[in-house]
C-alpha cells in the first residue's frame, strides 16, 4: 500500500456481473466459479489482494464502488474505506470495502461515513441473497471501521506468509478441514 489505506485490488468480477469469476490459485487464470443463482448482480468491482490468505482459504475479498467496470484480471488502485464483517456457510468471510482511488467521483470519500447510506445497503443486500437460491447461510455482523479493515489486511498478509509453502503443496483443503476442527475461522 502507498498510503496507509490505499491498496492494490485484482479484479475479479467487474461492477453489473452475475458471473462469479476466481483468480487460479495454481494457473493465474481467471475461471469462471460459477453464475449467480439468481437475478443478482455485484454492485462494485469485486475483487481480491495478492498474498493473503482469509479463514476461507481464498485471498482476502475486496469489494470497490467505481463508476464504470473494468475486467476480471486488472489491477486497480482502491482506497480501503471499512469492511463488511460477514460469515458464509459458517466461516469468517470479511471483505473489505472502499474506491476506486483514482476516480475523480470518489475523491471526497475518506470514511465509511462518506458513502451514502443506500449504497451501503445495496451492497449489505447483495451480500445476504447472492447465495439464497444455493440454500447457503450468509451473515452480515455490520461494519467494520478503517482501523479494522487495516487489521484485517495485515492478519491476512501474515496468514498468507504463514501458510504459504503448504498452499503452493495444494494443501488448501487440509488446512481448512484443520481450522474447522480447531474452531478457527468459524463464525
Amino acid at each position: 500500500m502507498s498510503k496507509n489505506n490505499v491498496l492494490d485490488m485484482i479484479v475479479e468480477i467487474p461492477k453489473g456481473s452475475s458471473n462469479k469469476y476466481e483468480v487460479d490459485a495454481k494457473t493465474g487464470r481467471i475461471i469462471l466459479d460459477r453464475v449467480l443463482y439468481g437475478a443478482n448482480f455485484y454492485p462494485g468491482e469485486y475483487g481480491m489482494v495478492e498474498n493473503t490468505l482469509d479463514w476461507d482459504g481464498d485471498p482476502l475479498d475486496v469489494i470497490s464502488l467505481c463508476t464504470y467496470p473494468t475486467m476480471p484480471g486488472v489491477q486497480v488502485s482502491v482506497r480501503i474505506l471499512g469492511s463488511i464483517k460477514m460469515i458464509d456457510a459458517g466461516e469468517i468471510d470479511t471483505k473489505l470495502f472502499g474506491v476506486f482511488n483514482d476516480d475523480p467521483r470518489f475523491s471526497s470519500y475518506e470514511k465509511l461515513e462518506d458513502v451514502p447510506q443506500h449504497l451501503r445497503d445495496e451492497i449489505e443486500n447483495f451480500f445476504l441473497q447472492y447465495k439464497a437460491l444455493q440454500k447457503k447461510s450468509v451473515k452480515i455482523n455490520g461494519w467494520g471501521t478503517l482501523e479494522e479493515a487495516i487489521e484485517e489486511l495485515h492478519e491476512c498478509k501474515e496468514r498468507f506468509a504463514e501458510y504459504k509453502d503448504r498452499l503452493e503443496a495444494g494443501e488448501r483443503d487440509l488446512i481448512l478441514a484443520e481450522w474447522k476442527e480447531k474452531g478457527i475461522g468459524q463464525g
